[in-house]
């Protein structure tokens, strides 16, 4: 093995991210945080939608530069 051969390093770090970035969708999450469970969107109490900030953009609508 070439320990010496900073090329060996940079392909063995390049593959060592690749697996992890490959087995990181197979890996349990993290629990979440208390403050993460506020903004459940499917709360019943609706705290996410008041942290909603952003209002979709409304937009016109065009066929071959002509409004519809």
């Amino acid at each position: 093995m070439p320990f010496g051969d900073w090329q060996f390093w940079l392909v063995t770090l390049l593959a060592a991210w690749g697996l992890w970035v490959m087995a990181r969708p197979f890996l349990p999450r993290r629990k979440s945080s208390p403050d993460d469970q506020a903004a459940c969107p499917n709360c019943a109490s609706g705290a996410a939608a008041s942290k909603q900030k952003n209002k979709p953009r409304r937009v016109a609508l065009t066929i071959e530069r002509r409004r519809v």
